[in-house]
């Protein structure tokens, strides 16, 4: 979709902060980060949200998660997803956070 902020990401038409990029996922810094470690996990393709995405593309998420969680060193992380009129833009994103602060913890 070529009105779609991810998409453009997606193509390089977009700059973005890439942190790792599969064939199925492109992971970026958030441009207005909730914690000191805050990715975007969004796929490659136009998913609108969790109602659309395959189970083995979940499971991805979960390993490319796992990944960042253990190369950053983390002890813990969260992961967000909003579906529906709760994301602000209609492509599937997880929000990957990690060294979250007490204050931001809840």
């Amino acid at each position: 979709m070529d009105d779609c902020v991810f998409c453009r990401v997606v193509k390089g038409e977009e700059k973005a902060e890439i942190i790792r990029k599969t064939e199925n996922f492109i992971v970026f810094k958030d441009i207005n980060p909730q914690a000191a470690i805050h990715f975007l996990i969004v796929p490659t393709s136009h998913i609108k949200d969790i109602t659309e995405i395959k189970d083995e593309l979940w499971k991805e998420i979960k390993d490319v998660s796992v990944l960042l969680a253990r190369e950053k060193s983390l002890k813990g992380f969260k992961l967000i997803h909003n579906a529906g009129d709760a994301a602000a833009i209609p492509h599937m994103q997880v929000h990957f956070l990690g060294d979250v602060t007490p204050e931001r913890a809840t």
